[in-house]
């Protein structure tokens, strides 16, 4: 009975003490959340103003005091998130001086603490923050290196790709889409190097399919060919990014390399085959994909009525109403609403 008494009171004291420790801690989270709303009404106007009258910055800049700094920190990379151009710049020579009070914080014990501010200095730190931020790409959590890897893909870091497409491997959570927007949203600079990326077969099949869908994005004219020759790859999304990569710069000499793909028993990877034919192919391609069982697939049967407007196959699409069911709807519909 007294060990059963002994237990119940140690439960007891274990409860209040974790009671104790929520109470303090939402008493401690509130007095923060308190000060940076004060801080905040009070150096948001000022930064407004800054940005709109040309205001002295260093003059500004000593009306900080010491235990406000991170709290101005936040409160203009906040506003500077949602500027563009010269007035974004106006904050960022502002606050740049100030960063080196939050950049101990790169190497913190939080993965989440060191993702915010590797935002921060990337917003509002100028080129000498670069080789910081480049240096989290190895950062034992994925997701300070994902925050780093969109931190360098920006118009004006374009030197850093080659570093970011290194590690693309670590982001194979992330969905393609994202990865290669992420990629594109470089621009043009970035181009030669994510072609050498997807042109080398050593590199994973997956971070070249999201490369090749970068620069489909780009739409890298250069990259017709290096998307033709990855054609032979056993990879299905690859195959299926170089496909839609010829669909939009691919040139009437790629269509023989395509065209086996009006075969491919995976549905997905036949649409995209019959897309680009419709681009590059001629006449005998509108008599192949008529002949098409359309019935297998809707993607197929829209794709296959879309690719035969586009070759002007107005019989092979008439055909397609004659086989009824989806084929006929799909044909229909573009020979009434127009191909997409």
């Amino acid at each position: 009975m007294s060990v059963l008494l002994i237990v119940i009171v140690a439960l007891a004291v274990l409860n209040i003490v974790f009671v104790s420790l929520v109470i303090l801690l939402r008493v401690v989270n509130g007095r923060r959340d308190k000060r940076l709303e004060t801080r905040r009404s009070t150096w948001y106007p000022r930064l407004i103003t800054l940005i709109s009258d040309g205001s002295d910055l260093e003059d500004l800049r000593r009306q900080i005091d010491q235990g406000e700094r991170r709290d101005v920190i936040v409160t203009a990379w906040n506003l500077s998130r949602r500027l563009r151009g010269v007035d974004r710049d106006r904050l960022r020579d502002f606050a740049g001086p100030l960063l080196d009070e939050i950049t101990p914080d790169l190497e913190a014990h939080s993965a989440e603490t060191r993702a915010r501010t590797l935002q921060m200095v990337s917003c509002l730190g100028g080129d000498e923050y670069e080789p910081a931020i480049a240096a989290r790409l190895d950062d034992p959590s994925q997701l300070v290196s994902l925050v780093a890897a969109r931190a360098l893909c920006q118009p004006n870091r374009a030197r850093w790709i080659a570093e970011v497409l290194a590690r693309l491997h670590r982001y194979a959570s992330w969905s393609h889409a994202l990865t290669s927007s992420m990629l594109a949203n470089v621009g043009m600079d970035a181009a030669p190097h994510m072609r050498a990326f997807s042109a080398d077969v050593r590199n994973p099949a997956r971070d070249r399919a999201a490369v090749i869908r970068a620069l489909e994005l780009l739409r890298d004219a250069e990259a017709a060919d290096i998307a033709a020759a990855q054609l032979t790859d056993d990879d299905p999304d690859l195959i299926a990014a170089c496909l839609r990569l010829l669909a939009v710069v691919g040139r009437s000499e790629h269509a023989a390399a395509v065209r086996p793909f009006l075969a491919d028993e995976r549905f997905f990877v036949r649409a995209a085959a019959i897309t680009v034919l419709g681009k590059l192919g001629g006449a005998s391609d509108a008599r192949m994909i008529a002949a098409l069982d359309h019935g297998g697939s809707p993607w197929v049967a829209i794709r296959s009525a879309h690719a035969l407007a586009d070759l002007h196959a107005t019989d092979e699409l008439a055909s397609m109403v004659g086989e009824g069911g989806l084929a006929a709807d799909a044909a229909i519909e573009t020979l009434y609403g127009g191909a997409a």
